[in-house]
């Protein structure tokens, strides 16, 4: 009966460790809807990226144009901010979490960040400075593959 029991118990939790391992691959959406960012695969360096496809602010049929003019790099400050990768090299830590850099084209800075799946269509996303503790929080919500 201990035999059954434990097969059950390794069973239950290897089905549950399966459902723990969410896409990060597609469109995500920002918290407060102003920012859609595809994540893609890069096979050859194993590492995600993610390249701003709408940005409110940046959303040239409505008149709205974001320029990157507070980039460390001058010949980068005549780009539009759609079209950049906000997200970059990010490395899957297991468990639904991912390590990289985030860039903020308001500010021209970059920041770690810590990438939470928080469900198959939900991430916690963490910028920071030194340690995660130091930073903020937002919810992505991804809205296609």
């Amino acid at each position: 009966m201990k035999k059954i029991i434990f097969a059950l118990i390794f069973i239950s939790n290897a089905v549950f460790a399966q459902n723990l391992k969410y896409k990060m691959e597609g469109v995500w959406e920002s918290e407060n809807k102003k920012q859609r960012i595809r994540v893609t695969y890069n096979e050859a360096t194993k590492k995600y990226n993610g390249k701003v496809i709408w940005m409110y602010e940046d959303d040239q049929e409505q008149g709205r144009t974001l320029i990157d003019t507070k980039n460390p790099n001058p010949k980068l400050r005549n780009r539009r901010v759609t079209g950049i990768n906000l997200m970059y090299s990010f490395i899957d830590e297991g468990e639904g979490k991912y390590r990289g850099y985030v860039y903020d084209p308001i500010s021209g800075k970059s920041y770690r960040c810590l990438l939470t799946m928080i469900g198959e269509n939900k991430a916690n996303i963490r910028g920071y400075i030194f340690h995660p503790l130091i930073g903020r929080t937002e919810i992505a919500t991804k809205i296609s593959d």
